[in-house]
């Protein structure tokens, strides 16, 4: 499931960032011990599995995709902030959010109403769209009462992240605009709980 294994690479990323303040000094070929260089700084030798080194992390609104990327928008953010994703009808919940967001938006509903069930134990459930180019979307999505924790991802059709959320809106803070017309995918994990879900998107 999404979630979860977004807490096991952020968990993973922050035991490596730690381990980076205290680096244990590797002997270098010559048996030297690790003596210190001119530079007074010890001299390692590379790690014996040949990792690379890691990849740099992408800047502010950009999660790896090369058509979308997140248009921050503070107005947005307040709109939907205190709406949550738990409701008895999600349904009406999705419609009410998005119709509250419609003036700072300056959007409207795009496509249908997307429904579903889903359990934590379940894989997440893919819902397509297509988006065209100059455009920017939002989607707005809920969960029943029974649900806890549920994230929504989105992904181009080459496979990479564009941006993600936990609700109720994605992106939480702006819009998500495209340079070309792509079909993207829209991914939903619950993360605790069963129930029923929908999502809506909309458009300028």
């Amino acid at each position: 499931m999404i979630a979860k294994r977004r807490i096991l690479v952020v968990a993973a990323f922050l035991v490596a960032a730690c381990g980076q303040g205290s680096k244990p000094v590797v002997p270098s070929a010559g048996g030297d011990g690790g003596a210190p260089s001119s530079s007074g700084a010890f001299a390692t030798s590379p790690p014996p599995s040949g990792l690379p080194p890691m990849a740099s992390m992408p800047p502010p609104g950009v999660a790896g995709s090369k058509k979308g990327k997140k248009k921050v928008d503070g107005s947005l953010q307040a709109c939907g902030g205190g709406a949550g994703t738990s409701a008895k009808d999600p349904s009406d919940h999705v419609k009410r959010v998005g119709e509250a967001c419609a003036a700072a938006s300056k959007m409207k509903p795009f496509g249908t109403l997307i429904r579903g069930q889903q359990a934590d134990k379940d894989a997440h459930q893919e819902h397509k769209l297509r988006v065209e180019a100059n455009k920017c979307y939002r989607i707005y999505f809920a969960t029943d009462e029974n649900v806890k924790d549920v994230v929504l991802v989105m992904r181009d059709s080459a496979g990479d992240v564009v941006v993600e959320s936990p609700g109720p809106a994605l992106p939480q803070d702006g819009s998500v605009c495209f340079t070309t017309a792509d079909e993207v995918s829209l991914l939903l994990a619950i993360g605790s709980g069963k129930g029923a879900y929908a999502a809506q998107a909309w458009s300028n």
